[in-house]
């Protein structure tokens, strides 16, 4: 039988309510930063609340912030990476023979010289030629005012023998191309053709080209062809298309060698 003052009586008697308090206390102390820590109620924590500057990168989720979260027009270009992004372009080449060859980041341009414009009347139609003195408009071709042009043609020319003929053919066709309308710069080609008798096709080509010095309006340039026919009547046609190349500078009308 124990002794009323022993050890073991003092560690079976309960303990008293003061102590019971006291360790209470002792394990709040010690728990209860863990404790408010996961007791935050959700939605709890406003904007006046976190610390200026608190929320890093290494914070934010990925792809996290998009463009309805970027109030419209907060991004200028100091917030850009000019690297990926072109400012608004604010350049223009004022010369009328230069265009924008190149933009850089910051919108400036660079202007160099534009290619010459090449135009053309289109695939030729073939037309019959009847007359030694009256010419046979073959081509024309409407040139744009303000600027000058180098003007080609190579009218067609198609001699088809006369059926039955007694003897050879002879065709003598001449072309000419005409550029302009008060000054006119003009060049005439001729080309003879033997139609053997019972024979076949024979053709000829007749290249033609002159300078148009630049006018205010447009002007027009035209092919025209006269033929003239020795030993029968064999059918003469011609076709052409008219080409017009821009230049930098004719300062008359001219026929080119």
């Amino acid at each position: 039988m124990s002794k009323p003052n022993s050890p073991l009586r003092r560690l079976r008697r309960r303990p008293s309510l003061a102590m019971g308090v006291a360790l209470a206390a002792l394990f709040l102390s010690i728990g209860g930063v863990g404790y408010a820590a996961v007791a935050i109620p959700a939605n709890s924590i406003s904007n006046t609340m976190l610390k200026n500057n608190s929320v890093g990168n290494v914070k934010l989720r990925q792809n996290a912030v998009t463009y309805n979260k970027i109030a419209p027009g907060s991004v200028g270009t100091a917030r850009i990476d000019q690297k990926e992004v072109q400012e608004s372009i604010n350049g223009t080449c004022t010369a009328g023979n230069q265009a924008i060859t190149a933009i850089a980041e910051k919108g400036t341009v660079t202007c160099g010289a534009t290619l010459p414009a090449e135009s053309d009347s289109g695939v030729g139609l073939s037309t019959s030629l009847t007359s030694s003195t009256v010419p046979t408009t073959v081509a024309t071709y409407g040139l744009p005012g303000g600027s000058p042009y180098f003007v080609q043609a190579a009218p067609y020319v198609t001699v088809t023998p006369e059926a039955g003929a007694a003897a050879a053919e002879t065709v003598t066709v001449s072309c000419t191309l005409a550029a302009g309308t008060a000054t006119t710069s003009t060049q005439t080609r001729s080309v003879t053709l033997d139609a053997a008798v019972g024979g076949s096709k024979v053709y000829a080509s007749i290249p033609l080209t002159v300078t148009e010095p630049t006018s205010t309006n447009s002007t027009v340039a035209a092919v025209t062809c006269t033929q003239t026919s020795t030993g029968g009547t064999p059918a003469v046609a011609a076709q052409a298309t008219v080409y017009g190349l821009q230049t930098a500078s004719n300062t008359s009308a001219a026929s080119a060698s």
